[in-house]
């Protein structure tokens, strides 16, 4: 998917000052709906790209992205998506922004923390990083196991890619967990980041993203606790929190004035 156009109607403040973002999605969920946090980092003047993974292009049958779907195909999808979103970034002058939610965040974790020769971002805000998952998860990851299947979606039927989310879809997400946990913390707890967790998330055990967080990242990482409970979305997902109608004008307010004090913040110096 293209990067976002410069919304500011100025000269694009990205090719000024060499600053590249890449936003990306969580499980089933439409791309297209991180719009509104797109936006957000171009007005801070990030070039920004919307990735996508497998398996979440709308117009794509249930049937035909399970056929596709893998850890390894995912990992693959970012790998391709980051390389694109910074091709103007690689200078040690540059910022490069990743926003993740949930699937996405996991994704470049494990990316980043691979090897030494990844070229990181300077800045992240995660959103319900699918790090540690609550344990009502158990039962789906005993059905991945089936050889093929589906369950419906638990994500709104706004903001779904399928009305369906693959077995082959969660399988995938537990073995990028189980792959990032052989690794985890060796890289990226030293990149500032910017952490969103919600206490009665569905999927994600905040708590235990929270702890790790203090145990690895103390010093980089800054969690803030937000609700959806003023919601326009009826019914209400707690893990879904990527603009102003899932979250709520008011927690929405406070997440971007939280991220605005972020991306402003030099931390070269710290």
């Amino acid at each position: 998917m293209p990067a976002l156009a410069n919304i500011s109607g100025q000269p694009p403040a990205a090719q000024q000052t060499s600053r590249c973002a890449l936003v990306l999605h969580g499980l089933n969920t439409d791309p297209d709906k991180m719009i509104e946090l797109a936006q957000f980092s171009e007005k801070f003047g990030y070039k920004t790209r919307l990735g996508v993974l497998t398996g979440h292009h709308t117009r794509e049958t249930a049937e035909d992205s399970q056929k596709k779907i893998s850890a390894e195909q995912w990992q693959n999808d970012f790998t391709l998506d980051w390389a694109q979103a910074i091709q103007n970034c690689i200078a040690d002058t540059s910022e490069r922004l990743f926003i993740g939610y949930s699937l996405g965040a996991l994704a470049a974790l494990n990316y980043f923390d691979q090897d030494e020769t990844k070229l990181l971002p300077t800045k992240m805000i995660l959103i319900a990083p699918a790090l540690a998952f609550r344990k009502k998860t158990a039962l789906i990851r005993m059905l991945t196991w089936l050889p093929f299947g589906a369950i419906p979606s638990f994500n709104h039927p706004d903001y779904r890619a399928q009305a369906w989310t693959s077995l082959a879809s969660y399988k995938a997400l537990f073995e990028l967990n189980a792959a990032w946990q052989k690794i985890a913390w060796q890289r990226i707890g030293k990149i500032p980041t910017l952490v969103v967790l919600a206490a009665q998330d569905e999927l994600v055990d905040s708590q235990a993203v929270e702890n790790e967080i203090r145990a690895h990242a103390a010093d980089t990482w800054k969690s803030i606790w937000l609700s959806n409970e003023d919601s326009e979305l009826h019914p209400r997902y707690f893990h879904l929190m990527i603009d102003s109608k899932s979250i709520g004008n008011a927690m929405w307010q406070k997440f971007t004035s939280d991220a605005a004090n972020f991306l402003k913040k030099d931390f070269k110096g710290r």
